[in-house]
């Protein structure tokens, strides 16, 4: 169906990003692409599709690529259409119709398709992607995450053979990423579409595909079935392991495939049963020694800096229901908070309250016990840094280096030392060497650590950050949580938004569950994280060490692998029957 012979790509940057590719993919295969930001990823897509070389200017190509026998290259992408649809990383960049309803219906009608097919797939792809709700809205009003939806499901109408998607989860919630990746293995299953999935997120990808390819530096580093991909030697320099990977070999559990092979558990339930073969049906729960907050959780870690006060917004189409409905919310000095909730819960909006981008309709912010009308926006700003959700937002200077020292230079702090904070922040996020280059004409991963870094750069007393990993690989969302870690144990104040459960998890103590603009739970991570299955109606699904926990009947839960590892260690597992370890 797909293939490609000694395919390389240069733009007009002359940096190559793919180099001598050759590839084939069958009819019917459902292929993960993932491995490190700007590694090609993307540009494989475009080469699919056929962006480039026609739509994307200054791209040269080396060797062919071929779709269901049309060579890409000789056939325009509007020719393509029928045989390859696409959803691309950012939904603002395919979305051109007024509202839902004429978003998914305007590929069809161009193509002349009769009215009564046209309703027929809508109806069917609509109730699919579960955006009912939203056919009459205007697609500028929705969330990031419900574009994507809809960007989705206008993919879905054409019915393509060859369905390419990039990113296409990066900006739902966690049921969400699910439920999406459910609904394409169900049309790949029962329509045969042929499947090329580029994402970051293992954790949630790997149990639903056939093949998972590893694109690095432009070249392809491993092909291979999932459950035995980190068998091969360079996976591991490029990917860290999914967590029921990480775990299954920190315990030495394999399972046999259908070969009877030994090969990695995929999901939870595929480890659960591995682990209660060999004797560990309910082991006994970590000790909680200390948490990595106060009992209680909710009180200030210091002296209160932002306090919300019965604040309630809504949005002027809105006019019959709150956004944000009498909300009361304390984040004191030297805080960590992650706030989570589905797409469209308010999140986003809650943020842009507090750093005065939107005006509460009432209710009153104080910062340092002042009530916020008081203060200058540039007053405000020293005190509050927002990193927006998309980054393309905030970029109002044409290299990487004029954009990070932005702020810097408004303040009129020395050159020296402005370079200085410049040249550490672009250092520790890895974005040094584009210090010369556009912002927009970075990927979105290195778009999003631009956006960050001139944030951090200037050190401001509160950083909000509205989903700062989304577009980032493994490797380097864990370095960017570091260097937010870092900055929270050097007395920054932080308040992140976001869809990944497992850096909660992982790295922040204090947890805020926002639904329909209201706070449901805040509290502990670990408090909240013991709800289990009552998170689910606010579209939360649990990593998969908590998964384990609520399985086993653990109360409170673990929270992360090393925490479930000791527990289980302290049960005297058996010996494994084969020498497989985790470095």
């Amino acid at each position: 169906m797909i293939r490609f012979d000694n395919y390389s790509c240069t733009y007009s940057s002359g940096k190559p990003m793919l180099h001598q590719l050759n590839l084939n993919i069958t009819p019917g295969e459902f292929v993960f692409v993932t491995g490190p930001s700007g590694g090609g990823k993307s540009t494989l897509c475009f080469s699919i599709n056929g962006l480039i070389p026609h739509e994307t200017e200054g791209s040269t190509y080396q060797g062919s690529v071929t779709v269901d026998g049309n060579r890409v290259q000789d056939v325009y992408p509007n020719d393509l259409v029928s045989v390859v649809g696409t959803v691309l990383q950012d939904p603002e960049w395919q979305l051109v119709r007024g509202t839902v309803k004429e978003e998914l219906t305007f590929a069809l009608e161009n193509m002349g398709f009769p009215a009564e097919e046209i309703d027929r797939r809508l109806e069917e792809v609509v109730e699919r992607v579960e955006i009912q709700s939203l056919l009459l809205r205007s697609t500028l009003d929705l969330s990031g995450g419900q574009k994507q939806r809809v960007a989705i499901a206008a993919c879905l109408m054409t019915k393509p053979k060859v369905i390419v998607l990039d990113e296409p989860t990066a900006e739902l919630d966690p049921l969400g990423k699910e439920m999406v990746l459910e609904t394409i293995r169900q049309l790949h299953q029962e329509w045969g579409y042929t499947i090329v999935f580029v994402d970051h997120n293992l954790d949630v990808s790997m149990p639903y595909v056939d093949r998972v390819i590893v694109v690095a530096e432009g070249e392809i580093v491993a092909d291979a079935p999932p459950n035995r991909l980190y068998d091969e030697p360079l996976v591991r320099e490029w990917l860290p392991m999914p967590q029921v990977i990480e775990l299954a070999r920190k315990l030495g559990v394999k399972i046999e495939d259908e070969q009877h092979r030994d090969c990695d558990p995929l999901s939870v339930e595929e480890l659960r049963k591995a682990l209660h073969n060999r004797g560990i049906v309910r082991p006994e729960p970590p000790r909680q020694e200390s948490d990595r907050m106060p009992e209680g959780g909710v009180a200030p870690a210091g002296e209160t800096l932002l306090e919300l006060r019965n604040i309630t917004f809504r949005y002027r189409k809105q006019e019959d229901e709150m956004t944000i409905k009498p909300l009361n919310l304390k984040i004191g000095r030297g805080e960590f908070a992650a706030v989570i909730g589905r797409n469209g819960a308010g999140k986003s909006t809650l943020c842009k309250l507090i750093t005065g981008l939107l005006k509460p309709h009432g209710g009153e912010l104080l910062i340092h016990g002042k009530p916020s009308r008081e203060y200058r926006a540039d007053q405000r700003a020293r005190h509050i840094g927002f990193v927006f959700q998309n980054p393309d937002y905030q970029f109002v200077r044409r290299t990487v280096y004029d954009e990070v020292a932005y702020g810097l230079s408004v303040q009129k702090l020395p050159a020296s030392e402005i370079e200085e904070r410049v040249m550490k922040v672009t250092k520790l996020l890895q974005i040094d060497k584009y210090l010369e280059e556009h912002p927009h004409f970075l990927s979105r991963g290195e778009r999003r650590r631009v956006a960050i870094a001139s944030i951090l750069v200037m050190q401001p007393e509160v950083i909000i950050l509205d989903e700062p990993t989304t577009g980032l690989d493994s490797v380097r969302c864990r370095e960017m949580m570091d260097y937010i870690a870092e900055l929270w144990r050097q007395g920054h104040t932080i308040i992140m938004l976001t869809h990944d459960m497992r850096v909660v998890a992982d790295y922040i103590p204090r947890t805020i569950v926002l639904s329909q603009g209201q706070i449901v739970w805040d509290a502990p991570t670990r408090e909240v994280f013991s709800k289990g299955k009552e998170l689910e109606r606010y579209h939360i699904t649990l990593p998969p060490v908590v998964e384990l926990s609520h399985i086993w009947g653990w109360t409170p839960t673990a929270l992360t692998s090393d925490e479930l590892v000791e527990a289980l260690s302290a049960a005297a597992l058996p010996e494994p029957a084969f020498g497989g370890g985790v470095e």
